[in-house]
């Protein structure tokens, strides 16, 4: 299995078809309403904890940007077939966010918007998923790591669990 077929499959282990049918009609320019509103908002956070893990280090790599969208496409790959995400653009938007905010205000901004346990564990996984693109985890990028975690409010044995799954898929 591709390095490609493998982040999809991580990409894919949560239902998100509803949510990237909102993802892609809110950034079509639709206004959104109640739960759709809430899951576009679920999926944003998603991809903006895995942008903040590529960002951790000052600079997103050519690698972690072509995880991102690899990942990012898998996720609103649905039933409908929405069609390729503008990645150049999400990425502006999430550096501009970054940039006014800093790197903790959008941590505590993305875990505010992921209001269950499964959307904070989806999250988690595919940020770490980001972390490892390298096959290597940077002193930067394992703090930004436990500091997810800690926002996303899980607890070290439910991190770890997921850590390993994802080494194992990435690299098993």
């Amino acid at each position: 299995m591709s390095r490609k077929e493998r982040l999809a499959k991580l990409a894919g282990g949560v239902s998100v078809d509803a949510a990237a049918r909102a993802y892609s009609r809110r950034a079509r320019g639709a206004k959104l309403e109640g739960e759709e509103h809430a899951k576009a908002d679920e999926l944003d956070a998603t991809i903006e904890a895995m942008f903040l893990m590529a960002a951790v280090d000052g600079a997103v790599a050519g690698d972690e940007v072509a995880q991102l969208a690899s990942t990012m496409q898998a996720m609103l790959d649905t039933k409908d077939k929405l069609g390729p995400m503008d990645v150049d653009a999400t990425l502006v938007d999430l550096s501009r966010r970054l940039e006014r905010d800093g790197w903790t205000v959008r941590l505590d901004d993305v875990a505010s918007r992921l209001p269950s346990e499964e959307a904070r564990s989806y999250a988690f996984r595919l940020a770490a998923a980001v972390a490892f693109v390298d096959d290597h985890v940077a002193h930067a990028e394992a703090a930004a790591i436990d500091a997810l975690a800690a926002a996303l409010q899980l607890s070290p044995d439910v991190s770890q669990q997921i850590l390993n799954e994802v080494r194992d898929t990435l690299f098993g």
